[in-house]
């Protein structure tokens, strides 16, 4: 079963003025997919997988 990235539970905007919606959508939909992609193919192969 793959690892997957769950939704945010609040808006990307929810913290503004702090941290804006773009930056929220950078980190969580980019970044934070891009490590949740890495883990899985690290795990290929596996009894994880």
């Amino acid at each position: 079963m793959p690892i997957e990235l769950p939704p945010l539970p609040y808006d990307y905007d929810a913290l503004e003025p702090h941290i804006d919606e773009q930056t929220m959508r950078v980190h969580h939909d980019k970044h934070h997919q891009a490590y949740v992609d890495n883990a899985n193919k690290a795990l290929e192969g596996t009894e994880w997988a």
